[in-house]
């Protein structure tokens, strides 16, 4: 039977470890299962001394990764996870644990190691982690021996890894990711470091990976909503923003803090953290993640942008650190991208090759019809770019809004997910342009960014689609591109459907109607309207598969509101309200007299204003809410709650935490 998800806190920490350990180890492999499908299931049956276990089903992970394909470096992970744990458990047996060091052994752990054929990806944020941990430990495991790839030994491998350990957890502790609250890939971001803090010998790489475990959780606790991780993401896919309960990151979330639902047996992350002899989500942000106050509002900036890459430490000639730089996407940047080829070219890497090359050539040459047709031009038109945001969340014990703000507005999208309402793991709501009309298209599923705003309960978003793609050359597509070794469309063959999407699942609420132009619907005590400048037609299966509204137009405002019977009343009197406030549309602006606001103007330039005050959309503070206020850039974060704090500061690598006073007991006579 599927597991149930729970809304509302449950259980302890110890608990939900040994559920999730169960709820593993009970399952199979399914047909078809490769790589780790059905590795780290197997860890779940060693841990619980419950055997047999599936020795195909390490087999099988071991040819993935003696085949180096796309991803194998999770495997390895999870390979050492097995090893680091239970190499002497007699339910793994001995010719496994020496066939698991000799893939070990000989696998390439960077980019300019030896092996062209390899479709592995080095330089996206989490696969960049994942392979400094995996040779990290790989290299202590196996310290005297010969690693034949590279023909050094396990030390020389540590040494190697540690030095980019330390400056990757560095760039993210004082700016946060590129990958930004990603409900996907925080998952391949929390394995890594989970395994350097359980088995790092290292005391320095262990705290520190401890300490961005830290930030990271406490980031997913702020943006998140009984569970689901609600809020905008910097790289996502469809499947992950339909509904909470397919997210990455509900296992993670049910064990962290009895919120959400175990979804995958396999789950990496949910794996090593019911798995982990040292690393426990702190107390104080398991216990401020199962806090909902009557409001709580969160202003998070997130990333950098490439104006401040030097200040980083960030050179796009740098070949140890230019791949920040591709895990951002500002390797797309015209002031980047030669340098990168560059770059790519001594590497030598298939990959590039295959995906990022005929992209990066396409690019090139729009810029060069640029530079003849739009002189002025500001030279950042890539569509996977993942720079600054500021991110704002508003969150109700009925709802949350979230909204990346005034995000890149205009341009190309890739995998970038700018604003969602939330009001359970089914019940949630966002508009986009989509980037073209295959419903199945799941890795570039996202056109031209709005405009967007938020402001305690209200949202708007504006849509400005062009009529024309960029000018220049289209990808040409290499023979053995296929699966997701597939490069990107050239900036001129990019669809630019002349509508916009909005996805809201009828059957997910307790309620809908319609009034005004308004779609309103109630899900519990929580409300949420939503209304197109442009005229809507509902679709049963064509919004990412499934129902939602589809507004023609290339110009377009949607505006969001949510409610609550504790502040709005019953749900009638919300709707007449919402129903009968003034909305006054111009060219590409709005002005809306939102009940319980004030009027809200916003427009393609200009201030986003409530009630005639201007509200700040850019440069917030690393975070800013009632748990934590830190700077973006300092590195240090300081988080109190319920008589707790946790400090932690990157600078002096210190994890200084304070546990709860004891209860006070009453005087005696």
């Amino acid at each position: 039977m599927p597991d149930q998800y729970w809304s509302t806190p449950q259980g302890d920490y110890a608990s939900r470890r040994q559920a999730f350990l169960e709820f593993s180890a009970a399952h199979s492999p399914a047909p078809g299962d490769h790589g780790r499908g059905g590795l780290f299931t197997q860890i779940c049956r060693l841990e619980l001394d419950r055997g047999p276990i599936d020795e195909d089903a390490i087999r099988d992970a071991l040819a993935y990764v003696n085949a180096r394909h796309d991803c194998a470096d999770f495997t390895v992970a999870g390979l050492l996870r097995m090893l680091y744990l239970h190499a002497a458990n007699p339910l793994l047996p001995l010719e496994l644990v020496q066939a698991t060091c000799e893939a070990l052994l000989n696998f390439k752990y960077w980019i300019d190691e030896p092996g062209y054929d390899d479709l592995m990806c080095f330089w996206s944020e989490n696969h960049q982690i994942m392979f400094h941990s995996d040779e990290y430990l790989a290299g202590q495991l196996l310290a005297e021996q010969v690693f034949p790839n590279v023909g050094q030994d396990g030390r020389w491998h540590m040494a190697r890894a540690r030095e980019r350990i330390l400056r990757w957890i560095d760039v993210k502790a004082r700016v946060g990711f590129s990958e930004w609250d990603s409900n996907c890939y925080y998952d391949e971001d929390m394995t890594p470091l989970l395994n350097l803090a359980d088995f790092a010998e290292d005391e320095e790489i262990a705290g520190r990976a401890a300490m961005i475990l830290d930030v990271m959780f406490l980031d997913m606790a702020v943006d998140s909503f009984r569970g689901v991780y609600g809020t905008s993401h910097g790289r996502t896919y469809p499947t992950h923003v339909l509904s909470g309960r397919q997210e990455a990151t509900a296992g993670v979330q049910k064990i962290a803090w009895g919120l959400g639902v175990f979804n995958n047996p396999n789950n990496m992350t949910a794996v090593s953290m019911a798995t982990s002899p040292r690393y426990r989500v702190p107390e104080i942000i398991e216990s401020l993640a199962q806090d909902l106050p009557e409001e709580m509002e969160n202003r998070e900036r997130q990333a950098f942008r490439l104006e401040d890459a030097a200040a980083l430490g960030i050179r796009p000639d740098d070949p140890e650190t230019a791949l920040f730089l591709w895990a951002a996407g500002m390797h797309q940047h015209q002031t980047a991208v030669e340098a990168t080829t560059r770059l790519a070219d001594a590497f030598h890497s298939h990959r590039w090759d295959v995906v990022m090359r005929p992209y990066s050539d396409a690019l090139q040459g729009t810029y060069r019809e640029m530079d003849r047709l739009c002189p002025g031009h500001d030279g950042d038109v890539g569509r996977s770019v993942l720079s600054e945001v500021s991110k704002y969340t508003y969150r109700t014990p009925d709802y949350m809004l979230s909204c990346a703000q005034d995000h890149r507005k205009g341009k190309p999208g890739y995998q970038q997910h700018i604003w969602q309402a939330t009001l359970g793991p089914d019940a949630l709501a966002f508009a986009l342009h989509r980037g073209n009309a295959d419903e199945t298209a799941y890795k570039y599923w996202v056109g031209r960014f709005p405009r967007a705003a938020q402001h305690r309960n209200v949202l708007v978003a504006l849509y400005d689609i062009a009529e024309q793609p960029l000018p220049g050359p289209a990808t040409v597509y290499p023979a053995d591109a296929e699966g997701n070794a597939m490069p990107s469309p050239g900036p001129s063959e990019e669809e630019l459907l002349p509508c916009t999407v909005a996805v809201l699942r009828r059957a997910a609420f307790d309620e809908v109607r319609e009034a005004n132009g308004w779609v309103l619907a109630r899900s519990g005590d929580g409300y949420l309207a939503l209304r197109s400048q442009q005229p809507v037609r509902w679709t049963p299966d064509g919004v990412l598969q499934g129902e939602g509204l589809i507004a023609d137009g290339r110009r377009n405002v949607w505006i969001c509101q949510m409610g609550r019977r504790a502040v709005d009343g019953p749900f009638d009197a919300w709707c007449a309200q919402i129903a009968e406030a003034r909305v006054a549309y111009g060219d590409l602006s709005v002005e809306y007299d939102a009940p319980g606001l004030g009027r809200v103007a916003f427009a393609w330039e200009g201030d986003f204003t409530v009630d005639g005050l201007a509200v700040p959309l850019s440069d917030y503070p690393r975070f800013d809410n009632p748990y934590c206020r830190a700077e973006h850039g300092a590195g240090v974060y300081e988080i109190a709650y319920g008589g707790r704090s946790l400090r932690l500061d990157f600078g002096r690598g210190r994890r200084e935490e304070t546990p709860a006073p004891p209860p006070a007991h009453p005087a005696t006579g």
